[in-house]
């Protein structure tokens, strides 16, 4: 406790960094075992959120990773475990070095917490190694709103027995130091790629807006949804890879407020896809979002998803 408590200290004078010009983002894939491409790494993470008492919050965040060389943008959403244990989830990126431009995470209250960067030190993804990211400390600061971030490094709790034979490594992402060798299996030695899906799937997500009186609005509203298509999205496709493929429409009431440009009251009205991870998801996604509007206003939401082979 005495650790995390210096933690918080040291970070609530960490400076919030300078703002990062707006780019597009992508959206790194779920590693599901595969053999890695030459140029493919793979990474994981584990993140604690304190509130500014150090006492430890559970939910998700989601975090913008720059890589220097490709000059591209991707947008990862973490869930929260107790630290230690074997991640549930792991990317797979391309060969790198990142830098962290923005963290973001909505409490249970619907309250957003932001910190824009880039950190200090870039990560580093390596061809056909794992990447262990370390620990993040992510704490919400006195200022509403405001986060602040530091990541320790950590040894590695990745299993071997998970491995599948496709990595030859794990390597601390911070320093780029080794930190455990796996054997690899033939196939994966000389490149050839196990398929992971036997056929093609198009995935398609489309929106319902209806704001009632202040629908001359609708089209700011969408555009938003729009514009973070690829985030909201991976909500869908995560969903797929761990379970039988289902499809239909979640509505939502929802209240926009003006005063924080972001979605202040968000229920589901009706949902034909019966999967908590899924909606919670989903919430936090559609909660994160900064809308441009000028006055409140109620609305009725759906989300329509779609899967054909």
């Amino acid at each position: 406790m005495a650790r995390i408590a210096a933690i918080v200290g040291w970070l609530i004078f960490l400076s919030l960094g300078s703002l990062q010009a707006q780019v597009t983002t992508l959206v790194p894939k779920v590693w599901n075992g595969e053999a890695l491409l030459k140029d493919e790494g793979l990474f994981y993470l584990q993140a604690s959120i304190l509130d500014s008492d150090a006492k430890h919050k559970g939910g998700s965040f989601s975090f913008v990773l720059f890589g220097k060389k490709q000059k591209k943008s991707y947008s990862v959403q973490f869930d929260t475990m107790p630290l230690g244990q074997h991640p549930d989830k792991v990317w797979k990126l391309k060969e790198d070095e990142y830098q962290i431009t923005q963290v973001q995470h909505v409490d249970n209250q619907g309250r957003r917490w932001t910190w824009k960067g880039p950190y200090r030190t870039p990560l580093k993804v390596k061809s056909r190694s794992l990447s262990n990211l370390g620990i993040w400390y992510l704490v919400q600061l006195k200022q509403p709103g405001q986060l602040s971030i530091l990541i320790k490094d950590s040894r590695n709790v990745f299993q071997k027995d998970k491995t599948q034979g496709s990595i030859a490594r794990v390597i601390d992402g911070l320093s780029g130091r080794e930190q455990a060798t796996f054997e690899q299996k033939a196939a994966a030695r000389q490149g050839e790629i196990r398929a992971v899906f036997r056929s093609t799937r198009t995935i398609g997500m489309f929106y319902k807006l209806n704001l009632f009186r202040q629908n001359h609005h609708a089209p700011k509203v969408i555009g938003v949804l729009q514009s973070n298509d690829p985030d909201i999205r991976t909500c869908y496709t995560d969903f797929l890879e761990r379970t039988a493929p289902a499809q239909g429409t979640i509505t939502y009431t929802m209240l926009l407020s003006h005063q924080t440009h972001s979605i202040r009251s968000l229920k589901v009205k009706q949902s034909q896809i019966k999967d908590d991870r899924f909606l919670e998801c989903l919430y936090y996604k559609l909660m994160a979002l900064s809308f441009p509007i000028k006055e409140s206003m109620i609305g009725e939401l759906s989300l329509i998803f779609q899967i054909s082979s």
